[in-house]
């Protein structure tokens, strides 16, 4: 990274900035401006065909300007801001008003742009961000200087995963932040659509195949854009169309509910994952590794620990002798993707480490006859699936159905004590090539009357939520990423 931006310290000024500006289609009220920053190796002008449907969805008066002629069609910091100044410039030779400006970005430009335009506040009204985001590299809120438009399609291969974060740190602002701040959902789209013509192979490679023409796409980007922008423009300008806000207002209040819906099966998982300091389905999944119902006789409380502690902790059960009740304390520690830019990746875990009591150990503390039965880790992967099965919507399960790749749950890598350390293991994931995916745990038991770490009953595990993604990206996803 440093060389690259000495390199563009020693070579952006020589690559002239550009812009490519329309001027407005209507005339109604005070001129506002849009500016885009495109995506990795994407051209300014591929956005062109979006900016001017987002122009005939809004009321007013409306120029656009997409930057162009980034060193090796990169968006960058470096080149942002003269970028942007030549945009602005070409747009007053022209003669339109550049008094209010809103800035767009797409994937890697709204990274970008978003870095910027926190340092440069008092030039923007707020910022449309398609296909990306507010990453939550240094503070994991969407708190920003200006309104934030959010806007995330429903088959975007690299973004979907982020729509449920995004919604719950806007969810959190103020109600006043959240009148013009908003996250929503993009229905039928991808990631791609947002531009036009032939995309780049890192793109179609991420993202997943899309429900609408390019035209339509742009019409449901568009539209929710020019709604967007109605909301703020009613704030910060002397014109106001009555209807229009109302209409806007009325559209938003349904793209959220939309929104919502939409996410109510990651709400769910995520909440089965880990809720808090503990992981749901590591305590059912204790549950499920006894054949004896005992819950009026048993208590299961988990605890989720980072890598360290959870390296040298181990399960125990705690017997009360008064009551004959047994607690049993159960441990999880979570792997994720490496996702060191917030991008691209999945916020699930990757791996739900779960480390359990074996079902004899509980059976002997409560005196009943042992049955020397350990349950694959295999068969609590199923459930987890079927789990996130049966809260995804039809359509998700469908596509699944239709255009996903199929998963096969494999037996468990049986491994011994003092051999491999099991808590270096993660699930296993094996793309087939023939359209099918393998996916494998690893599991470590123990004897109860073993005389070193007696009854244990240790599992890499599917998270309910990492099922869920599998459902609803990485099946579809052109390349597969799950490792």
């Amino acid at each position: 990274m440093k060389i690259l931006l000495i390199f563009l310290g020693l070579f952006g000024n020589q690559v002239s900035a550009n812009c490519s500006i329309e001027p407005p289609i209507k005339g109604d009220g005070d001129a506002i401006g849009l500016i885009f920053v495109p995506g990795a190796k994407l051209l300014g002008s591929s956005y062109l065909p979006l900016l001017r449907s987002i122009q005939e969805f809004y009321p007013g008066s409306l120029w656009v300007g997409a930057t162009t002629e980034w060193l090796g069609d990169m968006p960058n910091p470096i080149q942002i801001g003269g970028q942007i100044d030549d945009c602005i410039t070409q747009a007053e030779a022209q003669g339109l008003d550049t008094t209010k400006l809103f800035f767009g970005g797409h994937s890697l430009g709204g990274i970008v742009l978003e870095s910027y335009i926190s340092g440069h506040a008092d030039i923007a009204e707020g910022i449309a961000l398609i296909g990306t985001w507010l990453p939550d590299l240094l503070k994991a809120d969407n708190d920003f200087p200006v309104p934030v438009l959010t806007a995330i399609g429903e088959l975007d291969g690299g973004g979907l995963s982020y729509l449920r974060r995004e919604w719950e740190e806007t969810v959190d602002l103020s109600e006043e932040k959240k009148v013009l701040t908003k996250t929503i959902l993009v229905p039928q789209v991808n990631h791609g659509q947002v531009s036009s013509g032939e995309m780049p192979e890192s793109v179609v490679d991420n993202d997943i195949d899309a429900e609408l023409t390019e035209e339509e796409a742009h019409m449901n980007y568009g539209v929710r854009v020019a709604d967007w922008l109605v909301l703020n423009t009613a704030v910060h300008t002397s014109h106001k169309w009555p209807g229009m806000v109302q209409t806007a207002q009325k559209n938003f209040e349904d793209y959220e509910k939309e929104t919502e819906e939409f996410l109510a099966p990651f709400f769910a998982m995520h909440r089965q994952e880990q809720d808090g300091g503990i992981s749901p389905f590591t305590e059912y999944a204790q549950a499920l590794l006894m054949e004896v119902a005992l819950s009026d006789q048993i208590e299961i409380h988990d605890s989720v620990l980072n890598a360290a502690n959870f390296q040298v902790q181990s399960p125990n059960i705690v017997l009360d002798t008064q009551t004959g009740t047994v607690e049993v304390k159960t441990l999880t520690h979570f792997m994720y993707d490496l996702d060191p830019l917030d991008f691209n990746s999945h916020l699930s875990a990757s791996t739900l480490k779960a480390k359990m009591k074996s079902a004899d150990s509980i059976y002997s503390a409560v005196n009943l006859p042992e049955q020397n039965v350990f349950l694959a880790c295999s068969e609590l992967n199923q459930i987890a699936l079927d789990m996130a099965m049966s809260v995804a919507s039809e359509t998700a399960l469908n596509r699944l159905t239709e255009k996903g790749r199929s998963l096969s749950l494999l037996a468990d890598e049986e491994l011994s004590w003092g051999i491999s350390p099991w808590e270096t293991k993660a699930l296993k994931w094996t793309d087939n090539g023939d359209g099918s995916v393998s996916l494998s745990s690893s599991r470590l038991t123990s004897d109860s009357h073993a005389l070193l770490f007696p009854g244990l009953h240790y599992c890499d595990v599917l998270s309910p939520y990492r099922a869920l993604e599998w459902i609803y990206v990485e099946s579809l996803r052109h390349k597969f990423a799950f490792s």
